[in-house]
């Protein structure tokens, strides 16, 4: 800054520095009393209304929203695609909630994507049940085409279409849940079922379809068994050009397929029996990867990230898509004697090992010989001879990452 001279030749700039200094104070007056500009709470860039094909009769189902992480990154992120629900009549890709969704799955280190889909007949509509309306498999072909596109553009967004996890509430946990177990969907737009890292289900209808189209299913839901109808076929439909056994993952879903965690009200019992199929076909245990609340069906629809109360479900899913996309291996480690000395009348040998993992498993199981499977005990009283012992450590996926088989010796 200019600094008091004595000379004349000085006054210029003296002048010249008042001015300026003058300049200085009315822009901070002007700061002071005008508003600053609004920055988003949001950690994340919207992109909106994406077409992921061509237009169609339904506007806007052909459409899809990317939310970018504003914070940097070393690499690519993984993806999260959100597949709204709302009984395939119903629903939108930018619902009230899905603010809370993208702010959670963001947090989480993943790039979001939202998508549109075609859907069937409003259910209270005069055109419900018409013998033309748009049914199974459209909505999951248009889920299949968004996938398609954001394998091929999300890397564009900063994504990483290898690394990618998909769910949605209610009709889309079932739709992504097919998406998963089905490959001939993803193979028809390039993609492999291996792409899939894992699948949240929040309350996803539909695992079994044919379960839910019978007399006994309608005295339990008939408004959602309608639902069915509308969406799958009715009985006479069915009759003449079968769908009802294509559209269930639990045909399809095995070891190979990629893990889910399922989020179930407590006043949905015939789902959570679904929840304990699917988890058996996908060699899941099941307590590793559900979360089960005490509300109904429309009451888990806007839990997930949701701010003003979430019943716990965000941070179990954020644990398990993070555990999807980033996969561990135990080591296990077993230590204590494996060759003892049988005592008394039946030389029963007593074995007591401490089992732990690298790093830190949700679970770790024992199982002896061809005997069940259970947590660990502190010991084992076995007969004479040679035994094997299966240890396995489960993460949280629900799957066995790390399994060993020790060898264990009763001498008599």
């Amino acid at each position: 800054m200019l600094q008091p001279g004595n000379s004349v030749n000085g006054r210029p700039r003296l002048l010249l520095a008042g001015l300026i200094a003058v300049a200085f104070a009315v822009f901070a007056i002007l700061f002071a009393v005008l508003p600053s500009p609004a920055r988003s709470a949001n950690p994340y860039t919207v992109t909106s209304d994406i077409p992921y094909g061509p237009a169609n009769d339904q506007s806007g189902s052909n459409l899809l929203d990317i939310y970018v992480p504003n914070a940097d990154s070393d690499g690519p992120r993984p993806v999260f695609v959100w597949i709204h629900g709302g009984g395939w009549f119903t629903g939108d890709k930018t619902r009230s909630t899905m603010a809370y969704k993208a702010k959670a799955l963001v947090r989480a280190g993943f790039v979001f994507v939202s998508i549109n889909y075609r859907l069937s007949p409003e259910l209270s509509g005069p055109k419900a049940l018409s013998k033309n309306r748009l049914r199974y498999p459209t909505h999951h072909l248009d889920a299949a085409r968004a996938l398609g596109w954001v394998n091929r553009h999300i890397a564009d967004y900063g994504g990483n279409p290898k690394r990618m996890v998909i769910g949605g509430d209610s009709a889309g946990g079932q739709i992504s849940s097919l998406l998963a177990t089905k490959p001939a969907f993803l193979k028809a737009r390039g993609m492999s079922t291996r792409q899939i890292k894992g699948v949240l289900a929040l309350d996803a209808v539909g695992y079994d379809v044919p379960r839910m189209m019978t007399k006994a299913y309608r005295r339990i839901n008939a408004g959602f068994q309608k639902m069915m109808f509308n969406a799958f076929g009715t009985p006479a439909e069915e009759k003449k050009s079968p769908h009802w056994n294509a559209a269930s993952p639990v045909r399809f879903a095995d070891r190979s397929d990629p893990p889910i965690f399922y989020v179930v009200p407590t006043t949905a019992p015939d789902r959570w029996v679904d929840a304990h199929k699917m988890a058996r076909l996908l060699g899941q245990r099941l307590g590793l990867v559900s979360h089960r609340v005490r509300t109904e069906h429309a009451g888990v629809v806007p839990l997930l990230g949701n701010p003003n109360g979430d019943m716990g479900v965000t941070a179990p899913l954020m644990r398990f898509a993070k555990a999807a996309v980033n996969p561990v291996k135990y080591r296990l480690v077993v230590r204590g004697t494996r060759v003892v000395r049988g005592t008394g009348k039946e030389k029963l040998g007593r074995i007591a090992l401490r089992i732990a993992s690298r790093p830190a498993a949700r679970l770790i199981t024992c199982r002896v010989d061809r005997g069940r499977e259970t947590l660990c005990p502190r010991f084992w009283k076995l007969k004479p001879g040679l035994h094997t012992l299966r240890v396995k450590a489960y993460g949280n996926t629900g799957r066995a990452d790390g399994t060993a088989f020790v060898k264990l010796r009763v001498t008599g």
